[in-house]
């Protein structure tokens, strides 16, 4: 694995941390707006290692991973669904007007950041 690839990852693993935490703490929105983040850096991770280059923009990482799991990327196409929620979430908390988060909802949020930098990492070995 490329040693950019390895820093998307690593600070995929740094921001699951910071929702585990925040998700102890009781901090859902918190945990939710991390568990985003993760999928964006695990996005950015698969990307760069699959074509060199990484999208800068949100929009950007979600289309070109979209197309590498069309192209045959053995990605859950969930995991696209996850960023999409992730981002809604994360603008309504960077922007207003903020909504709650629901335990059940972050919960969620960390088992499928989890499980989606899990699958990144196989990919990418």
């Amino acid at each position: 694995m490329s040693p950019e690839s390895t820093n998307y990852f690593d600070m995929a693993d740094a921001h699951l941390k910071v929702a585990e935490d925040a998700f102890a703490a009781g901090l859902y929105q918190i945990t939710a707006r991390e568990a985003y983040l993760v999928a964006l850096r695990v996005a950015r991770g698969i990307i760069f290692e699959k074509t060199g280059t990484t999208p800068k923009t949100y929009s950007g990482a979600r289309n070109q991973l979209s197309k590498l799991v069309h192209e045959g990327l053995p990605i859950d196409a969930a995991f696209l669904q996850f960023m999409a929620a992730g981002f809604e979430v994360k603008s309504d908390l960077d922007y207003g007007p903020v909504s709650p988060v629901q335990r059940s909802v972050a919960e969620q949020a960390i088992i499928t950041a989890r499980a989606f930098l899990a699958a990144a990492k196989k990919v990418c070995e």
